[in-house]
Formats: structure tokens, sequence, C-alpha cells
């Protein structure tokens, strides 16, 4: 690899990962002429490492080449890279071909190919990282169209309201602004002429003032005909030929977007090049009454946690941790101990409008609790009287079927440190049970009584009982079963960085705002008015992409162990889960659905995944080192949720990087929770 005339700045190595490249390998011409090297593949003459050479055909930076040396103009990777070697192995199952024919196969296979790569810093020198090779003829240069990173949800009107009347930022994912700002943009058939330029974060830009942009609808036969490359549904390569024709359509295009009139907020007006029916305003909707409520309710739970308990948690970790609440009869918070989870259920109560020691129960669980029992009292025959438990469990359940319009909340903090499933097994059958008549708990025998009457025989499990756990996952605590596992979501709100606290804190001391009231929320609010109909969460409402994702985990987990899989139980949740994103202030999804869906697939499924690494590790991936260095090769996992399929329903940020930590776990310790 070339040597530097001067070090990457940490601007350029930040936004690396970011970046996409086209390429090809170099010919023995180019490699004789221009280098000192002998071949565009050369392998180590005491290992299979390979060494290959490619040359670079889209735009590469200037602040990318400045500070690499002047002997060539070549871009080195080796397989010492575990990403290298897997494309190579998914390509040509490298591993077992003989070492002499390494380089043979190596160099015909990329011959004549296009090559997708992302560059990579390591020990300050810069290497090639394979992330796809494409089966068809190089040209001699390329160039690309990014397309917006936006919610599934939204539309051409959204994003032409973002570049004119509400000048939003546009997120234009893997085109970090170390690139020259494109002048050209992408989505869904309709390319756009546009002046973007970075303000904030390397991958975020907005349209320049008093510039709209011009478009025109594609063909999307013509238009596929026309791309090179498409990587991750983000970037579309043309040749330059093909680009030139792209900009030939822009010229010719058929439509100016015009910036909404002050003061509304209707579709955008296009003044038409050629013949076409005039769009129609329309006023924008308020949100109903139910949306609004729950708007009000969150901003409330943030509010409280803010200013009134000084607590600091992602927005993303109280909308899911509410969304999996007003779903799941049973909600867990688990994580490394002091991420205020046990704080968060409480807020969350009194955001609902609850009191403790009236309907909230916050309740420490004991390493010594076996049964049921032990939360509910027992019944003594001697005396004929039940007694119940210090707990108070009976008290609050009873109170819940009294006052069936308000809401009551358990909290189990710790409840892992006794097996779950001996203490909490009726209410894990009951959970199950839909119809509320028939979610019944037996306290003690019908036929015996009780002196004082106080205490019922059986109590309902009404819609109007919310349970939480609080967990810790280390030596002191139990697993949990599948059983349990495919009844509730684990939501783990994620520790803020100590710089981001104290910037919190410091922020905290000089905003003033007003207290807000408590307001209490209504079984009927909650369980109903803010919940979209059952009938509406099937498996039909999922997306033809989220249901490959579902079977394909089925088919993977179960063929390492048949008891385990992909549940219709679980499924079902899932759906349920994405049907009930609550709506902000401007109607649109608090959370998009494809993170949404990541979060699932992380909470409801991953969570399986454990034990030791037999049954875990082909799934998970590992971790491996390399003079000195760890990295992380995927697993079967890992490789579906890379694949194009799979990136249509999300980019699985959060699964990946858990796969990576129980990869991390098995290395360490030979198993993972």
């Amino acid at each position: 690899m070339q040597a530097m005339n001067n070090k990457w700045t940490h601007h350029v190595k930040k936004q690396l990962k970011d970046g996409v490249f086209v390429g090809r390998l170099a010919t023995n011409t180019e490699i004789w002429s221009h280098t000192p090297l002998g071949s565009p593949v050369e392998l180590s003459e005491h290992s299979d490492k390979l060494t290959f050479y490619i040359k670079c055909l889209s735009p590469l930076p200037d602040e990318i080449t400045s500070p690499l040396g002047r002997i060539h103009h070549y871009l080195a990777g080796n397989t010492v890279s575990f990403q290298n070697r897997r494309v190579l192995n998914d390509a040509l199952d490298f591993d077992r071909i003989p070492y002499p024919e390494l380089q043979e196969k190596v160099e015909a296979f990329l011959e004549d190919k296009l090559v997708i790569f992302s560059l990579v810093l390591k020990n300050d020198r810069l290497y090639v990282e394979l992330l796809k090779i494409e089966d068809s003829a190089p040209a001699d240069g390329y160039y690309v169209i990014p397309a917006p990173d936006l919610r599934s949800s939204e539309t051409h009107a959204d994003l032409e309201a973002k570049m004119t009347t509400d000048r939003r930022p546009i997120s234009l994912k893997k085109y970090p602004n170390l690139f020259e700002a494109p002048s050209m943009m992408v989505f869904q058939d309709r390319l756009y002429n546009v002046d973007l330029s970075s303000k904030s974060n390397s991958t975020t830009y907005f349209q320049a003032e008093g510039k709209e942009p011009d478009y025109v609808d594609l063909d999307p036969d013509d238009f596929i005909e026309l791309v090179d490359v498409v990587y991750d549904h983000h970037l579309f390569f043309f040749s330059k030929e093909n680009y030139r024709k792209m900009q030939e359509k822009l010229e010719k295009g058929n439509g100016r977007i015009e910036p909404e009139p002050a003061g509304q907020k209707a579709e955008p007006v296009m003044t038409m090049k050629l013949e076409r029916e005039p769009v129609r305003q329309e006023t924008k909707e308020p949100l109903p009454l139910s949306d609004e409520e729950e708007t009000a309710f969150l901003g409330r739970l943030k509010q409280m946690a803010r200013h009134e308990e000084n607590m600091m948690y992602r927005d993303e970790d109280l909308y899911a941790f509410h969304m999996s609440v007003k779903t799941n009869p049973l909600t867990i918070l688990g994580g490394m101990s002091g991420t205020g989870k046990s704080r968060l259920a409480r807020i969350y109560g009194k955001a609902l409008g609850l009191e403790e020691d009236k309907n909230l129960l916050f309740l420490p669980i004991s390493p010594a609790y076996q049964e049921p029992h032990d939360l509910l009292g027992y019944f003594n025959p001697g005396t004929e009287r039940f007694h119940e438990s210090e707990t108070g469990l009976v008290s609050l359940l009873q109170h819940a079927e009294d006052h069936p319009e308000q809401l009551h909340m358990v909290i189990f903090d710790e409840m892992n440190l006794a097996q779950v499933e001996h203490w909490f097994s009726p209410f894990l059958s009951l959970l199950e049970v839909k119809e509320e008549k028939g979610r019944k708990l037996t306290i003690f025998n019908s036929e015996e009584k009780t002196a004082s009457g106080a205490y019922r025989a059986e109590v309902k499990i009404g819609d109007n009982l919310i349970f939480i756990g609080t967990v810790n996952f280390d030596e002191t605590t139990k697993a949990f079963s599948d059983r349990l596992l495919d009844r509730t979501n684990i939501i783990s709100p994620k520790k803020p960085s100590f710089k981001e606290a104290a910037s919190f804190y410091k922020n905290l001391r000089t905003e003033q705002v007003e207290s807000l009231a408590s307001k209490q929320v209504s079984t009927a609010s909650f369980r109903t008015e803010w919940k979209v109909p059952a009938e509406e969460t099937g498996l039909d409402a999922l997306t033809e992409s989220e249901l490959h994702i579902l079977d394909e985990l089925h088919r993977l987990i179960s063929g390492n162990d048949p008891q385990k899989g992909v549940s219709f139980r679980v499924a079902l949740a899932i759906s349920e889960f994405l049907q009930n994103v609550p709506k902000d202030e401007d109607g649109s999804d608090v959370i998009d659905r494809r993170r949404l869906f990541d979060l699932q697939i992380d909470q409801r499924i991953l969570t399986k995944i454990k034990g030791m690494d037999t049954f875990a590790r082909p799934l998970v991936g590992e971790m491996m080192s390399a003079g000195g260095v760890s990295e992380y090769e995927d697993g079967a996992l890992a490789d579906l949720f890379r694949s194009d399929e799979a990136q249509l329903a999300s980019s699985f940020e959060a699964s990946l990087q858990t796969l990576e930590n129980k990869a991390k776990e098995l290395m360490m310790y030979g198993f993972t929770n």
C-alpha cells in the first residue's frame, strides 16, 4: 500500500465508513507500467494471504487521496480482512481452494467485473473492503446519483416539501459530504435536479434557498436499463454515458416544484411543462382526538423524565417502551445496572396518572421466591383465613377488578433474581387468554372461606392491569425461558455517554419549563382508543419483505435447534407493535417503521439466541483475532440481514450490533445470554 505524505484528518476517518466506490481489478499492463508490483493479485509465500489491487472508477475525494504517496494510484485489499474473505468465500468457496490455485482463481474471478467496495483505515493505511461483485464489464468511469433515506410512509410530496416550504434536512445515507454535493437525486422513479449543501452531520443535506428543483418522471424499465450498479437502495451508479443520458432526461423534464403559499400546508403545486392534470391542494387534517391525547401523553412523559426526575432517556427508548406497554400485558426493561430502568417504570406510571400504594405497586423480587404463593399469600386451614403476602399484590389486583376504568400497574423490580417461570407461572398462562372474562387468577380454593371476607377466591386479570419487570443480566440472575421470551418485549434503554450526560445536566439547570399537571389516563384510552383494532394487525399487515425476514429467521434458527424458531405468537405481536406507532404533532410516525422492525427483531427474536457456541456460533458469527486486532465475522443471521432483500425491510443496525455483541460473549465465555 502507498506511503503517506500526512495523516488523514479525524473528519475523513469518521466519514470513510459511509463512502461506497466502484472499481475493477487492475490489469497486468497497468501494474507493470505504473507500479513496482508484480501482479494485480499477489499471494504470500508463507500463507494463504492474498493481496489484490483495485482501480477506482467512481469519484475519489481529494481528502482521501491527498495523504497517499505518489508511488501508484491503485488501492490494495487483502484476505486478512474477514469481510473480504467472506465475499470471496460466498463467491468462490475461497477457504477450500488449494493453495497453488488461489492466485489464479481469484484473479480470474475478479477480472472484468465491477467491484463495489468501501475503504477502511488500519494502522494509518488505507485498504479496500469488498461489498459486492457485479458480473458486468466495467466502463471507463462512473458517477453516482443518491436516493434520500425516507420513512416508508413518506411520499414525493413529503420530500418536495422538505426542499421547498419546510426546508427540512434530507438524509443521503452512504453519501457523506466528503464527496462533491450531488446535482441530481432520485426517489421512486422521479429524478430531481437539486442544489444541496451539508450543514450538520456528514450525510444530512439541505436544498439551497430560492433554488426550487426541477424534476422528471422516469419510465421504470428505462431507468433500470440505464443503472449499472445499485447499492443498498441508496446509491445508483451510472457509467459516464448513461449519466449524460440522465442529465438529458432532466433537461427535458416535465415539472418544477413551487413552494406552498405561506400559511398553507398543501401538497406541492407544480408548474407543468407537459400536459398533466393539476394537483389538488388540500389542507392538512388535524390529528384525531385519540392520537392527539397520546401525543400529549408522550410529551408529558418526556418532560416528567427530564425536568421532574432529572433523568436522561433517548426519545426512541421512551417511544418503544410505551408501544410495548400498550400492546403487551408484560414488558421487561433490561440492561446493565444503574441505567435508570426502575426509575423509568415509575416515571411512566406517574405520567399515566397512577399513584403508588393506590393503583401502582412497586414490588422488589426476592431470590427466595419459588412459587406464586410467595407473592400472593396462603390459606391457613387451621384458622380458615387467607393471609395475604406482605407484597400487597392481591389487594392491588382486587382493587383493579373493582375499578376496571382505572389503569393499575405492578412493577416487578429485578424480577429475574428468582426464576420467573416459577413464581410468575399462573400469570404467564393467563396473559395468553385474549378474552378478558377468561383471565381469572385463583387465590385459594373457592370451597374455603375466609373469616373476614376481605379476600376473594378468584381475581380477574383485566385489561386495566399493566405488568412491568426490570432485569439485570449478570451472574446473580436467572436466565429467561423461551416460553417467557415469546410473550414479552425486552426493552434495553441505551446508556448515554458521560459527555452527553454532562451536557444534559448543564442545559437542564438553565431551562425554564412549566410543571405539567398529572393527568389520569383511562383504560379505554390506553387499551382501545390508542390502539389499532386487532383485525388490522394480522400477518397481512406485514410487508412482503418483513414476512420474508421472519420466514428466513425461523428457517435458520430452527435448522440449528428444532425446538426454537419464530412462532405465530411472535409474528403477530411484531405486526401489532408495528401498526401501533404513535404520531408526533405533525401527524408523522414517531419512529420509522424500518427502525421499529429492526428493534422488534432485536427485542423478540435475538433474545432467544443464547447458550453454548455449538448452537449460537453458526447464527451469530464469531470474533476473530488477526494481528492483535479483533474483527467480527458474520454468521448466518448477519448474512441474512445484509442481503439485498432484507435491506428492503430495514438496515438492521440494532440487530447487527446485538449479533456482534453475542459473538464477543462467545469469544470470552464460550456461551451467550
